[in-house]
């Protein structure tokens, strides 16, 4: 079944993370998925992966310097396995408590699709600090469900430069270039359906459409 979408304005990918602190509870991981669809995200990929301390301190590596607030993704990662470039000293106090945590279980990745979508996820999951989320923005998904500074829930990407490079980084596989000439602008006129068994949205091909 297609779901319309408003507008025709070219849809922007980003990449979420649900971090191992939501992803060990349902009822979070449920919530969140929630949020995702209400506010007419499309999910374009979904995957459970996990990062072992060392991976994990090269997705942070910049955390690990004097400077930087995203870790930067380098190099792809495949059969749910990170990989990525050499890893910096550490200098920021939170660096191996951050890479421990996100070495300690499963995450999830997403791939979103939206006409705002890196602006919109970055809203939705309110500030980085637990503590300013649960004041400022209590509905936010770190307001929300977020635990601490480092366990708070979710990551987004900061730019669509950035979202580029971790959606090739967890996705691998995943042609971008490919995915705005063919899906993206059948997506944009609403030529989809939400598979709930795979839970992502997928294109509705002619053949499908004629049948429903």
């Amino acid at each position: 079944m297609a779901v319309p979408r408003g507008g025709a304005r070219r849809l922007q990918l980003t990449l979420a993370l649900l971090k191992p602190d939501a992803a060990a509870h349902p009822l979070v991981h449920e919530a969140v998925h929630a949020v995702i669809l209400r506010h007419r995200f499309l999910i374009v990929r979904a995957k459970e992966l996990r990062c072992g301390p060392e991976q994990s301190r090269r997705f942070y590596r910049q955390h690990a310097g004097t400077s930087g607030a995203q870790g930067l993704l380098e190099r792809g990662a495949g059969s749910g396995r990170c990989r990525l470039g050499p890893c910096l000293s550490v200098g920021r106090f939170f660096y191996q408590r951050l890479v421990e945590f996100m070495a300690s279980g499963p995450m999830w990745a997403y791939i979103l699709a939206h006409e705002n979508a890196v602006p919109l996820w970055r809203s939705l999951m309110g500030p980085t600090k637990v503590f300013r989320a649960r004041h400022s923005n209590p509905d936010s998904i770190r307001g929300a469900y977020g635990l601490t500074d480092t366990r708070n829930t979710t990551h987004g990407s900061d730019s669509p430069a950035s979202a580029s490079r971790e959606i090739a980084f967890f996705f691998p596989e995943f042609d971008e270039q490919r995915w705005y000439e063919q899906d993206e602008p059948q997506l944009r006129r609403g030529q989809l359906y939400y598979s709930a068994e795979e839970r992502v949205h997928r294109v509705l091909r002619v053949e499908e459409a004629e049948v429903t």
